[in-house]
C-alpha cells in the first residue's frame, strides 16, 4: 500500500576523507538523509530514486531496513560512480565536495515506473542531475510538492512554470549567494508565484521562512553545538517538516524539525539517532520552543566585528590565522585583523608610529562585538588584547590549534578554550546571538 509522503531523488555515495584522525567513513547520502530522519521520527514514507544500478541491491537493503513501503527506480545512472568526496564534514567552511566525474553523468530513465508518482500527498524531491519537469509532469495536481533546490538550481529560469508547496534552500546554495542583497524580505519576493513557503536555512544561525498564503514570516532558532557531521542536515530538517506541517502547524513543524537536525548532526549511526529522537518526540513541543536557541540571521552577522588577537606578523606561520578567518567569512561574519589593518611594526619604527598603531589597534578592540585569540605562541600582544577586551566585558574565545594553553589565566579568562575549530565557530554563533537578542 502507497504511503502518503514519498521522497524523490539522487541516492549517491558519500565518501568522508581521513581528516583529524579520523577514519574514512562510508555512507548512503543523497535522500538517504531524508529517509533516516522519516524513519526516525517513525513516519511511512515511499522512496523513489536515481543510482547507478551497482548500487540497486545495498539500497534495497538500506530501504528496508528504515522502514520504506515502496521503494522504485526512476533512473539508473550510467558514466560516474556517483560519489561525493567529502574534505570538511563539520562545515567550519566550505565543505570541500567533489562529485567525481560529474560531467560524464548519463542517466536512463525508466519512465514506466513514472507511474507511481500518482497518488501521493506529499512528496519531497530534492533536486539533482535529473530532468525535474519530466517528474513533475507525472505528479497529481492536488499533491503538496516540496522541493530542496541544493546546489542543482543555479538561476531562477530553472524553476520557470513551476509552483510548489515548499521550497527549501540554505545559505550555501548557489541560488542564495548569487541572489541574496542582505534583505530576506526583498528576496522572498523573488519567489513570490513559486511556492507557498519558503525555507530559508542559515546554517547554525537558524532558519527563516515566509509564508505566501499568509504573508506570515517566521524565525525558528538552531540549536546550536558542537557537531559531528554536517552532511545532510538540512535534508533531515526538510524531512522532519514536511512530516508534520500539515498537523503542527508552520511553526511549530520547523521548531520541532531543528530538533531533530541538530540530534542528526550529533551522530552519523543511525540507531543512536532514532534513540536520540524517540526523546525529542516525547517533549511537548511547547517545551521545544520554551527553550529557544541560536538566531543570528546572514545580514546580521557583519554587524558584530570579531577581533582577531594573535601574531599575525609575515615571518610566522599564521595558518592557522588564515584557517580561522576563512572560516567566519565563509559563514559571513566580519573577522578584523589588526596588524593587516594597522601595520606590522618593527624595532626601526618611530615612537610616534608605534603610539599610532597602538591606538587603533585599541580603537578597533573598542569596535568589535567578540575577540577571538589563536594562540600560536607566547605573544605578549595576544595576551594584553585579551585582558583588556576581557576588562571591557566583550566576549572572548581562545582558538588553540595546539594544545598549548595551560596557564590558568589564559584558559579560565575567556568563555572557552578549544582546539577544535568546530567548537570555536559553534561558540561564535551562541555569543553574537545573545547579542543580537
Amino acid at each position: 500500500m502507497k504511503s502518503e509522503i514519498c521522497i524523490l531523488g539522487d541516492i549517491v555515495t558519500d565518501i568522508t576523507l581521513p581528516q583529524n584522525g579520523d577514519e574514512i567513513k562510508i555512507r548512503f547520502g543523497g535522500i538517504t538523509h531524508s529517509a533516516r530522519s522519516l524513519w526516525a521520527i517513525n513516519t511511512d514514507y515511499d522512496v523513489k530514486f536515481f543510482a547507478p544500478s551497482y548500487l540497486f541491491k545495498e539500497i534495497y537493503k538500506f530501504c528496508n531496513h528504515h522502514g520504506v513501503k515502496e521503494t522504485l527506480p526512476l533512473g539508473i545512472i550510467n558514466g560516474a560512480p556517483y560519489t561525493f568526496l567529502i574534505g570538511s564534514v563539520k562545515e567550519t567552511g566550505n565543505q570541500l565536495y567533489d562529485f567525481i566525474l560529474r560531467d560524464q553523468i548519463e542517466i536512463e530513465y525508466n519512465t514506466e515506473n513514472f507511474k507511481s508518482l500518482k497518488g501521493y500527498k506529499e512528496i519531497l524531491i530534492t533536486s539533482g542531475n535529473f530532468n525535474l519537469g519530466l517528474i513533475l509532469k507525472e505528479i497529481d495536481e492536488n499533491c503538496n510538492v516540496h522541493i530542496d533546490l541544493s546546489n542543482n538550481i543555479s538561476s531562477f529560469s530553472q524553476l520557470d512554470g513551476y509552483y510548489f508547496k515548499t521550497i527549501f534552500l540554505s545559505t550555501s546554495s548557489d541560488l542564495f549567494l548569487s541572489n541574496y542583497n542582505d534583505s530576506f524580505e526583498q528576496f522572498y519576493s523573488l519567489f513570490k508565484g513559486r511556492c507557498g513557503v519558503l525555507v530559508l536555512k542559515e546554517n547554525r544561525g537558524g532558519s527563516r521562512i515566509y509564508d505566501f498564503d499568509n504573508e506570515k514570516k517566521y524565525q525558528i532558532p538552531s540549536i546550536t553545538q558542537p557537531i559531528v557531521h554536517s552532511v545532510g542536515i538540512g535534508d533531515a530538517y526538510n524531512a522532519c517538516y514536511i512530516a508534520n506541517y500539515q498537523k503542527l502547524g508552520i511553526n511549530n513543524a520547523a521548531f520541532l524539525s531543528s530538533w531533530i537536525a541538530c540530534e542528526y548532526a550529533s551522530t552519523t549511526y543511525p540507531d543512536d539517532f532514532k534513540k536520540n529522537i524517540s526523546r525529542v518526540l516525547k517533549t511537548k513541543i511547547e517545551d521545544i520552543i520554551s527553550m529557544g536557541g541560536c538566531v543570528l540571521p546572514w545580514e546580521k552577522r557583519q554587524l558584530f566585528p570579531i577581533y582577531i588577537a594573535a601574531p599575525d606578523f609575515d615571518y610566522l606561520d599564521t595558518s592557522q590565522i588564515e584557517i580561522l578567518v576563512e572560516s567566519l567569512q565563509y559563514h559571513n561574519f566580519c573577522p578584523r585583523r589588526p596588524v593587516k589593518e594597522n601595520g606590522q611594526l618593527s624595532i626601526k619604527n618611530t615612537k610616534e608610529e608605534r603610539i599610532n598603531t597602538y591606538n587603533n589597534d585599541i580603537e578597533l578592540i573598542k569596535k568589535c562585538k567578540l575577540l577571538i585569540v589563536v594562540y600560536i605562541n607566547d605573544d605578549p600582544g595576544t595576551m594584553i588584547e585579551l585582558g583588556y577586551a576581557k576588562a571591557l566585558g566583550i566576549p572572548c574565545l581562545v582558538f588553540d590549534p595546539y594544545n598549548r594553553a595551560y596557564n590558568c589565566m589564559l584558559t579560565e579568562m575567556p568563555e572557552i578554550v578549544s582546539s577544535d575549530l568546530d567548537v570555536i565557530i559553534s561558540e561564535v554563533f551562541n555569543e553574537l546571538s545573545k547579542l543580537n537578542e
